[in-house]
């Protein structure tokens, strides 16, 4: 299971992290994010019910993720309507755990190499790098150099451009998450949000 989802977000190198204010938002994003070639997506448990937009993008075959999870106890209602991996801008005691045994993936953040070398204690499978503006691909091929299995998700602020993307990904960054650069459907209107899930797809191709 966790292999799957893991080579699902490397062949797709950026994942659309979307923060909608309604589910109706979130769906008619994701969707719009699929047209535009994303079939996996990260909604966030700072959307309202937004389990209610994992159930539905999951039936309509979308591999779907929540992040944003700030204690575990959020954790069974995301995978329970569907959420095949979760993620998190730090560590919750008891994540990476409450979701192995529901045979998700668990993806928490961190910043330090202390902080990352905790998460993997944990047993997570990949390990969300937050802020990513902050940090640099350099960091991250630092890194990797005294934890080569490393699958890093660098994620929170970065541009939807080769430039920014590319360096990540050939510093071995598993899949880079892309939040604001893609906007939301009530914000863009549903065209142009596939437009630039297109473009992040092309920025971030090898």
């Amino acid at each position: 299971m966790s292999d799957a989802v893991l080579d699902a977000l490397a062949a797709q190198r950026v994942v659309p992290v979307l923060r909608s204010a309604t589910v109706e938002d979130a769906v008619a994003t994701a969707r719009a994010c699929a047209r535009g070639g994303m079939s996996a997506i990260e909604l966030t448990h700072s959307t309202p019910d937004v389990e209610d937009a994992v159930a539905t993008l999951t039936a309509e075959g979308l591999l779907v993720g929540v992040g944003t999870i700030a204690d575990a106890a959020q954790v069974p209602g995301a995978i329970a309507a569907g959420a095949r991996f979760v993620v998190s801008y730090t560590l919750p005691p008891g994540m990476v755990r409450a979701a192995g045994e529901l045979a998700a993936v668990a993806i928490p953040g961190a910043f330090t190499p202390t902080e990352v070398a905790a998460c993997l204690h944990d047993g997570a499978a990949a390990v969300k790098l937050f802020p990513a503006r902050a940090l640099s691909p350099g960091y991250l091929r630092d890194l990797r150099a005294v934890l080569p299995g490393l699958r890093a998700f660098p994620s929170g602020g970065l541009a939807a451009r080769a430039d920014v993307l590319g360096p990540w990904l050939e510093a071995g960054a598993l899949a880079v998450g892309l939040g604001s650069d893609l906007g939301t459907v009530a914000r863009l209107g549903a065209g142009e949000v596939e437009r630039r899930a297109r473009l992040a797809l092309a920025a971030a191709a090898p």
